[in-house]
């Protein structure tokens, strides 16, 4: 076949792939692609919070490493949520880099259940795991006796005199 020097000159900067590799490069942009854009940020380390129920509290226990004592809060918001959050000290971590910042940067909320002690609420932490239990109000189960109030007639009254 016997191309003239026209179509040689129109096709010289052609590359038969380059459609796709600009087609790649659109398509890993962090506009139109959020699995893009989440490689390109730095990564975040998971820290779970396992929520166990007993007989006589509820548990719920998160893995907060490399966070001090005093930078956990632990709260209860409106009665009903329990609100874990780190407040980092700004000035005291001044040298710490941001990535080691984002890391310890920690918030959950948890819809607290119906029937819990929000007054008995504690918290310990140990060995970068903070522990909440949060106890159950206790109500009686099975049949109660309950005394009745005002007045009526008792035993001794209803007897007749003799």
């Amino acid at each position: 076949m016997d191309y003239s020097m026209e179509a040689e000159e129109v096709h010289a900067g052609f590359h038969p792939w380059q459609w796709q590799w600009r087609l790649f490069a659109l398509l890993s942009s962090p506009t139109l692609s959020p699995a893009a854009a989440a490689l390109q940020q730095p990564r975040r380390q998971a820290n779970h919070v396992r929520w166990e129920e007993t007989a006589a509290a509820h548990l719920f226990s998160a893995n907060i490493p490399g966070v001090r004592k005093e930078e956990i809060r632990v709260e209860v918001e409106d009665a009903r949520y329990l609100v874990i959050r780190t407040e980092l000290d700004l000035d005291a971590d001044a040298d710490a880099l941001e990535e080691d910042r984002e890391r310890r940067r920690f918030e959950r909320k948890f819809r607290l259940p119906g029937m819990v002690d929000a007054d008995g609420i504690s918290a310990e932490y140990t060995h970068g795991v903070l522990t909440v239990t949060v106890p159950r109000m206790h109500t009686r189960l099975g049949p109660a006796a309950v005394d009745l109030l005002g007045a009526g007639p008792t035993r001794d009254s209803a007897a007749p005199a003799a």
